[in-house]
């Protein structure tokens, strides 16, 4: 094998198949070499600039996401670019295709439309971050909550406070939402609630969405006593049919939100919701990708950080104990 294989292997180049790169690096760890970080940054040029992509720019939940990232990044010397993807697989690759050349040091993706497999084989040769949202399967490090705990929990409370017909506004293409639609389904059958199907809606993240789903909850024949929608913006939709339909938010149905935006204090009523601690999200989640362009076989640790319930105008107690 020639020195330049190995150098090409050692700086992170592309030119060089995943069997030779495995059987350099295998050399490497047995030899105990530590490649000068430093050094190999300035043979390839570090840009110094990190990309953060996101699902859209006008989802006030990443403002507070996106603070943590930059104010870890600035302290290190690095400045952050963020474009948006709409979700759209096709431009999310073309926006990480600035990795191969060289445009970034780095990637953090704050919801991805790439499969799990195709996340790790990237992450393999390239600095690659997940935040909020994780890819289930994906090798890559990645910073969230627990958010079948979180949907959990907003259903307990719910249900604490008497009620029985609880439905959900949720996004299954979501992994998170997966997990928060499984925590309402478990809570349910652990306090013996029953499971509705027809109070499971199903729809996008969006404002107008949340009202289309009130509308089609409402004209049941037995509407639910109280919806737990998986986002603030949703549940705001909620709150704005409600008040459309003479129903009083909090008194007639009661309204369980996710993020704990600031439109969830705005709102009247104010809103209950799972607090996600998001500046720390992004903090930490910059700190992990730095950790991988030092080093892109340090460790993929998936960090999950504490929520909290938060209890508002939105809900109230009909009196049920547990």
């Amino acid at each position: 094998m020639s020195v330049a294989t190995i150098s090409r292997v050692l700086n992170e180049e592309d030119n060089v198949s995943p069997e030779t790169r495995e059987h350099v690096w295998d050399v490497v760890k047995r030899m105990g070499y530590t490649p000068n970080v430093l050094g190999r940054n300035l043979r390839v040029k570090a840009t110094r600039k990190i990309l953060v992509l996101v699902p859209s720019l006008s989802n006030q939940f990443y403002a507070s996401v996106i603070r943590g990232m930059e104010t870890v990044a600035r302290r290190e010397q690095y400045q952050v670019l963020i474009s948006a993807t709409y979700s759209k697989k096709e431009t999310e690759k073309e926006l990480i295709s600035m990795l191969y050349n060289r445009s970034v040091d780095g990637i953090i993706l704050l919801s991805s439309q790439l499969s799990s497999e195709e996340l790790t084989e990237i992450a393999q040769s390239k600095p690659l971050v997940l935040c909020c949202e994780y890819t289930d399967g994906a090798v890559l490090p990645a910073v969230t909550i627990d958010n079948y705990q979180a949907g959990f929990q907003a259903v307990e409370n719910l249900i604490r406070l008497g009620h029985q017909k609880i439905a959900i506004i949720s996004n299954d293409t979501v992994f998170s939402a997966r997990q928060r639609s499984q925590g309402y389904r478990d809570a349910l059958e652990t306090y013996h609630c029953p499971y509705i199907a027809e109070y499971c809606v199903n729809t996008e993240y969006t404002f107008q969405a949340g009202v289309s789903a009130t509308k089609k909850l409402l004209k049941l024949k037995e509407p639910p006593t109280a919806v737990f929608a998986i986002s603030d913006v949703l549940a705001a939709g909620v709150v704005k049919e409600l008040y459309a339909q003479g129903k009083q938010p909090g008194k007639d149905i009661d309204v369980f939100g996710f993020d704990n935006t600031s439109l969830a204090k705005m709102i009247t009523p104010s809103l209950s919701t799972i607090s996600q601690p998001r500046r720390q999200m992004g903090e930490q989640a910059m700190k992990l990708l730095l950790q991988k362009i030092g080093d892109i076989h340090a460790e993929n640790p998936l960090v999950i950080l504490p929520h909290q319930v938060i209890l508002r105008q939105s809900t109230h107690n009909k009196g049920k104990e547990l």
